[in-house]
């Protein structure tokens, strides 16, 4: 193999790392590889950069194998304005030592088959911590016919809800058996999770919020809006950055909390799909918000960013009551008592208490949920134009155009009613 081969790789130090995998999966050093984008950088990946790395051994071009290889950014300034070394150190460390953990701790009840263990994340092969090279080596999902759901083309569809809500209640589930049974140990995971998205005391994160909290007054523009439009700027007296990081208070939270998966929108879940193209099971696959907290949190985040109004109308009460039997479920296998422990009049009050959090994620993703295709942004230029203006100008209107205003509009003035209907605001 020729060294240019992984040119696209922007370090020697994960070039190094990749050739070792392979090496060590083909027990050879004769292989062909293969460097190509995994997804689109500035349009369902905002993070790091991903690639796609096929290899097979040089005599053997019929058998190929794929691994993903997710990279820190590497422009110096889009490093520091989106804070991407701790970011992909939490994710490291959720694949080092968090999931493992868990998967440790189901075996350990004798919880070992495979449709009963939380699983639902890709392999991790390797990772890097070193500056810059950081990056996370992973099973390539699309192997197995795993699949993201194309928002462009696609909804989110009660399946896909049902799925996500399950899975989620099975991950929470971990969390609270683990904290029941062994206390320290769940505390020292929990322990070294950083809070990566909301941070009140950083100016930049506190322009940035107001910013997208100024986008649901715009879509409350009509005559038969005005009572939506004031509950919202009664809501929004407080900075809601400030209600942002109340809903994350584990002192409002009590005792009911996990390590939850943090970022839990359509882009970082990937779905396979039975003969009749009904979703059967759902990976997750960005580690990098985790953190400790109420499990609703990732409930309303994935609730109200990823589902139409029309969905949550028809099944909203079903798909609570799905996860909470997949929560209760996996709490018992694990031996201890879900009614002790999260009975679901406690899950309902914390809706109550940190559900408008699912009101603000709403207004910082739905721009990039609903925009076009091809709309993606430099996220490189954007740091630079956002270090140069100090402040948040240059993700105005990144990602709404004119085509997509509409559907925006639509989708978070849904998210208000919702909110106000359910007594979340």
């Amino acid at each position: 193999m020729e060294k240019s081969d992984l040119s696209q790789i922007p370090t020697q130090l994960i070039r190094d790392t990749i050739c070792e995998l392979i090496e060590a999966k083909l027990n050879t050093k004769n292989y062909e590889v293969t460097v190509s984008s995994a997804s689109k950088e500035g349009e369902n990946n905002f993070v790091g950069v991903v690639y796609r790395v096929s290899f097979n051994k040089t005599d053997d071009t019929n058998s190929s194998s794929k691994l993903i290889v997710k990279v820190a950014p590497q422009n110096v300034t889009r490093r520091t304005q989106f804070r991407s070394r701790n970011l992909f150190l939490q994710e490291i460390y959720m694949y080092n030592e968090v999931l493992p953990s868990f998967r440790q701790f189901e075996g350990s009840k004798g919880v070992t088959a495979a449709a009963d263990c939380f699983s639902e994340y890709p392999k991790c092969f390797k990772t890097i911590d070193d500056e810059p090279s950081e990056c996370v080596l992973l099973e390539d999902l699309s192997a197995r016919d795993l699949s993201i759901i194309d928002r462009y083309s696609e909804e989110v569809t009660a399946d896909h809800v049902y799925l996500v809500m399950s899975t989620l209640g099975k991950f929470h589930a971990i969390s609270f058996a683990l904290k029941d049974q062994k206390p320290e140990k769940f505390h020292e995971l929990a322990s070294k999770l950083k809070e990566m998205f909301i941070d009140p005391d950083d100016p930049m994160f506190r322009m940035y919020y107001e910013k997208f909290t100024e986008s649901i007054f715009k879509v409350l523009g009509n005559e038969e809006d005005v009572e939506l439009l004031a509950k919202m700027k009664k809501l929004f007296e407080r900075h809601s950055i400030d209600i942002a990081a109340d809903c994350l208070n584990l002192e409002m939270t009590g005792s009911a909390s996990v390590i939850s998966y943090g970022d839990s929108w359509q882009n970082n879940i990937m779905f396979g799909y039975d003969m009749n193209k009904k979703p059967k099971e759902a990976c997750f696959l960005d580690w990098q918000i985790s953190r400790h907290s109420s499990p609703i949190i990732d409930i309303v985040y994935f609730m109200f960013c990823c589902t139409t109004k029309e969905l949550r109308d028809a099944h909203y009460d079903d798909f609570l009551k799905a996860y909470h039997d997949s929560l209760s479920a996996h709490i018992r296998r694990l031996g201890s008592d879900p009614e002790k422990l999260f009975p679901f009049p406690l899950m309902q009050e914390h809706f109550r208490k940190c559900g408008k959090y699912g009101l603000i994620m709403a207004a910082v993703l739905l721009p990039m949920i609903t925009m076009e295709s091809g709309n993606g942004i430099d996220l490189d230029e954007a740091a630079n134009s956002m270090a140069e203006k100090h402040d948040t100008d240059a993700f105005d209107d990144y990602f709404i155009s004119v085509n997509s205003r509409n559907k925006f509009n639509k989708r978070m003035r849904d998210v208000v009613a919702d909110m106000i209907r359910l007594g979340y605001v």
